[in-house]
């Protein structure tokens, strides 16, 4: 017997099992998975349900998108492997998942599929389509029959097809190109396909073998239109046992894949390989069974017994999707007009309650948005495989009731405090959150009976993603459209105002002090020597010397003053005074700041500036191209004494503190 490598791998309460699949097929999916879990809660198992939503898997970056999902699973984390292979699209994912179990020495289980390393269970239905078969020729006497297959070349298709010929290869009835026909596992296709045989032999055969449920109620359907009755005229008998095959009128003869019992037997395998009972690698079947209803005729028809069931389930669909499809278009209306991302991550916050669960967590990429629009022109840095190592904005939901953003995780824990989610739900199920193969992130949710419609998960977690994706892209364009303006209002060398900046900004100032009777003060400001200083040390020290100048203007002003560089070495600061003294103050800390600098800077030169000063109630008509003419001659005036007095701008020329230096004037 051989020893299981995982028997112990960890302390926790409970073992935690991986299980993968894909698709939205609820009649399929949803049994094996319910048996599953309902089973693993009896031996202290938990769930971690990775799921794609894709129906199949052709490469788009769409289907890209949708497999990312099970790149989530952290083997550290888990203790074995379910594999769903006949729910799961990409062959190669499937395989790149059992290599990493295989690594990590896990058990592993697949559903109707084969591995060396791992434990297989095949759904058989061979043997129950045979009885099927062989039922409509003995039991109905049937020799004229109809198969109608899937996709011609669909391994599932053929292998029906050739169960089909070799059962009627034993009653020595003939197959024909006339007795096979297509029908692509589609109830139109179905239809078409009796249409043509109508339309070439203006009859019917005694009976119609389906490859699938769906077929055999377009069959039906078609028959009905064409005036035949089922199952008197015509029998028909599909495959797979699906609810609409159930309800149908007439109810489909058909085989149940036991997936029931499929679920049961995975948990119970797991259970004996974990114990040490039953070895990782081996194989068996799970037997379906046939089910003789209505449309062979082995079941009396009895419309009424199924009628208000049928319509009250139906109602119910249309109520669950009439209110499903108002929150759609109630979150594209509300979360579309957000402002910020945090904001449309709260207005998203609101129709969580339709995923139908105790708990969910949704969880965003750390990347996926860039607080300050870094990555906007950049898409070649979005991620498309794997995820991010941090989870950044998660949505935590309680009780359909209570949702909060939490604190960023690591992704490898796939959700905050797992283990104890885990002990509280039993199972998590994991879905993918894209926009085409753009990750977004994911969504966690405890899988309830109430919460397996999984057309309208795919349609919620889509529009979601579409909503993100728009929230992103609009935030991004903000960003874009402030670097613009900013460039069109900014001073790139400073960061100050340029000119076009300060006569949008000043004006509501200037207005603010003639409606409040408040002085307006407007400072000229211009750099003294630039010239000498490029001439003697280069242009690059006297960009130096600029911005110096357009640092201590805006340290002084600390965003109270609207500051601007209005030429080469000229700036503007304007604003409203608060305090009778507060201009000179500026003056005052602005020539303290140039000092500072100086006495440290290590430079052969000296930064200083010259300063016009203009303070007063605006009178009527007076603009502010008033003040800052007034303020510019004070400036100039001042300018063309410091040159008298401080004469070069090189430091050993420097004039400290000159008595007779002009005082600023105003």
């Amino acid at each position: 017997m051989e020893k299981n490598d995982a028997a112990s791998k960890t302390s926790k309460k409970g073992k935690n099992i991986a299980l993968v699949s894909g698709g939205i097929d609820d009649a399929y999916l949803s049994p094996f998975v319910q048996a599953f879990i309902s089973k693993c809660a009896e031996y202290d198992f938990h769930v971690l349900w990775f799921q794609s939503l894709a129906n199949e898997y052709k490469d788009t970056p769409y289907d890209k998108g949708e497999i990312n999902i099970y790149d989530l699973i952290n083997f550290d984390r888990v203790d074995a492997l379910v594999v769903l292979a006949m729910f799961m699209k990409s062959e190669v994912k499937t395989k790149e998942l059992i290599a990493k179990a295989k690594n990590k020495g896990l058990p592993i289980i697949i559903i109707d599929g084969e591995d060396d390393g791992a434990y297989s269970l095949s759904l058989e239905y061979r043997n129950a389509f045979e009885k099927i078969v062989r039922h409509v020729i003995t039991e109905h006497n049937a020799k004229n029959i109809k198969f109608l297959g899937g996709e011609k070349g669909n391994d599932v298709s053929d292998e029906r097809e050739s169960v089909f010929r070799n059962v009627m290869a034993e009653y020595d009835l003939p197959v024909t190109d006339d007795n096979v026909d297509y029908a692509y596992f589609w109830w139109a296709s179905a239809s078409d396909a009796v249409q043509r045989h109508y339309d070439k032999f203006g009859s019917m055969p005694d009976a119609f073998i389906c490859a699938n449920d769906s077929m055999a109620v377009g069959v039906c359907m078609k028959l009905a239109e064409l005036g035949y009755e089922v199952p008197k005229d015509v029998i028909v008998t599909g495959i797979d046992g699906i609810a609409e095959g159930n309800t149908f009128f007439p109810s489909i003869t058909t085989i149940m894949c036991d997936y029931t019992g499929a679920g049961e037997k995975a948990a119970v395998r797991l259970s004996e390989i974990f114990s040490g009972k039953l070895p990782k690698v081996g194989s068996e079947t799970v037997e379906g069974s046939v089910l003789f209803r209505e449309s062979c005729g082995c079941e009396p028809i009895n419309r009424s017994a199924t009628d208000n069931l049928l319509k009250h389930e139906l109602y119910n669909q249309i109520d669950l999707w009439n209110g499903f499809s108002d929150s759609i278009i109630k979150i594209s209306e509300t979360a579309t007009g957000s402002f910020s991302f945090r904001e449309t991550l709260e207005k998203i916050k609101l129709f969580l309650t339709d995923i139908w669960t105790k708990e969910c967590w949704l969880c965003i990429c750390d990347n996926f948005i860039s607080e300050n629009g870094e990555d906007a022109d950049h898409y070649d840095n979005y991620r498309r495989e794997g995820y991010d190592p941090l989870m950044k904005y998660v949505i935590h939901g309680l009780n359909d009731k209570y949702f909060d953003i939490v604190n960023p995780f690591r992704t490898e824990e796939m959700i905050p405090n797992l283990d104890e989610a885990l002990d509280q739900l039993g199972n998590i199920m994991f879905l993918p959150l894209h926009f085409q193969d753009r990750c977004i992130g994911y969504i966690g949710i405890e899988f309830t009976l109430t919460g397996r419609n999984f057309h309208i998960l795919y349609s919620l977690l889509t529009n979601i993603s579409n909503v993100l994706e728009n929230a992103r892209i609009m935030h991004e364009m903000r960003t874009v459209l402030n670097r613009l303006e900013d460039m069109y209002i900014k001073d790139p060398m400073t960061g100050l105002y340029n000119r076009r900046g300060f006569y949008r900004s000043a004006p509501d100032i200037y207005e603010r002090c003639i409606a409040e009777k408040k002085e307006f003060m407007v400072l000229s400001i211009d750099l003294d020597g630039l010239k000498g200083i490029n001439d003697t040390f280069g242009h690059q020290e006297g960009d130096n010397a600029i911005i110096t100048i357009a640092k201590a203007l805006e340290a002084v002003s600390g965003g109270k003053e609207i500051v601007a560089r209005f030429g080469g070495d000229e700036y503007i600061a304007a604003g409203m005074c608060s305090d009778p003294d507060d201009a000179e103050d500026f003056v005052k800390r602005f020539r303290e700041y140039l000092d500072e600098y100086n006495e440290n800077s290590g430079k052969d030169y000296i930064v200083e500036a010259s300063c016009g000063i203009v303070k007063d109630i605006p009178s009527e008509g007076e603009t502010i191209d008033h003040f800052i003419k007034r303020s510019d001659e004070l400036m100039y005036a001042q300018k063309s004494t410091r040159r008298k007095y401080r004469g070069y701008c090189r430091r050993k020329d420097r004039v400290y503190n000159a008595p007779d230096a002009p005082a600023e004037n105003k």
